[in-house]
């Protein structure tokens, strides 16, 4: 086990530095100077040549590519023309919002897509699994930002499920100080539950949205992967032996699908922590995601290039932990011909 948990470690830490140099010569091939873009619309010769010179923007490009791997060894993302704040000072505020709404959609998406997925893959063929199907189909075929409008119209100005989508609090209240920067957690160590119930119910509906788009290729891959199960040997071996139901379900059907079921969900990870820029945006959440749109209709190029860093290294990370549960939930996987 230590010696795969040091080759998945070098693995990871060669493919976050090809991602860095990947990120660093593409981003100047892009058109545009820098400098100039630093400089805005007022910009003079004079300020341009002294931003490049502040920046390194004026050295050549080995020294350029060595200045920025350093930095990124120092924690270093440049900073933000918008802001004026080092970018990643600015993704550490704005990220907390983005990892309590991505938590709370990752547990909607599980519990959802496997469900849907195991009571597909136990009814096959009957009318759970085309019910199954259906809600798979239409669900992956709608863009995300008509449902999230669709959603905030029905549940939130028709029927008045949920509050106005206004972003993490409703308007004209404060935040409570901030420890974890989770504003649920943040207001009950404040001692205010009022609080508490305002700051969920303002995550609710982008999580249980978020969540349940997420959970469509997870309850498809939950289903395919049951049904395999559930056709193996092991599996016709125990209803030959009259075993009972719920035991050749969950024992030889679900166990069995469990390493492809987690590998699954460590996408659904990745995906929600850099895919939810939209729904960040209909719904005013400040999270990197929304911090990312803005910064690209700015050609701020410092954050997109760190949101990239970021968002590269979690994917990694996730990876990694994903390939550890896959290993320890599949003992019958050779360590020696893992990874």
């Amino acid at each position: 086990m230590t010696r795969y948990l040091l080759r998945r470690l070098l693995s990871s830490a060669i493919t976050i530095t090809l991602m860095a140099v990947l990120v660093f010569f593409a981003s100047r091939v892009l058109p545009g100077d820098p400098a100039v873009i630093r400089a805005g619309n007022d910009a003079t010769p004079e300020l341009i040549a002294r931003i490049r010179a502040e920046h390194g923007l004026d050295l050549p490009l080995y020294e350029q590519f060595l200045n920025y791997i350093g930095g990124l060894l120092h924690g270093d993302l440049g900073t933000s023309v918008r802001t004026g704040n080092p970018v990643s000072s600015d993704l550490l505020t704005f990220l907390p919002a983005t990892l309590e709404l991505s938590l709370l959609a990752f547990v909607v998406a599980v519990l959802v897509g496997v469900t849907v997925g195991t009571v597909a893959a136990a009814k096959a063929g009957r009318w759970p699994d085309a019910a199954a199907r259906g809600f798979t189909a239409v669900g992956g075929s709608m863009p995300s930002f008509w449902l999230a409008l669709m959603a905030i119209f029905v549940l939130v100005y028709s029927l008045g499920l949920f509050p106005s989508p206004v972003g993490r609090l409703p308007l004209g209240t404060s935040a409570p100080p901030r420890h974890t920067g989770f504003l649920t957690i943040d207001a009950l160590i404040a001692g205010d539950g009022a609080l508490a119930a305002s700051a969920l119910a303002q995550l609710a509906l982008p999580a249980l949205l978020l969540g349940t788009l997420s959970s469509i290729a997870l309850a498809r891959i939950t289903r395919t992967a049951m049904i395999d199960a559930l056709s193996s040997s092991h599996a016709r071996a125990a209803r030959g032996l009259n075993l009972k139901r719920r035991h050749i379900l969950f024992q030889e059907g679900f166990r069995n699908a469990l390493p492809t079921i987690v590998t699954s969900m460590g996408f659904v990870a990745g995906h929600l922590i850099a895919g939810n820029i939209i729904v960040e945006q209909i719904f005013s959440w400040p999270g990197i995601g929304r911090y990312l749109s803005t910064a690209i209709s700015q050609s701020d190029l410092d954050v997109v290039q760190g949101f990239v860093i970021v968002v590269g290294v979690s994917y990694v990370l996730i990876n990694l932990v994903v390939d550890l549960l896959y290993v320890v939930s599949d003992p019958r996987i050779d360590l020696r011909r893992a990874g």
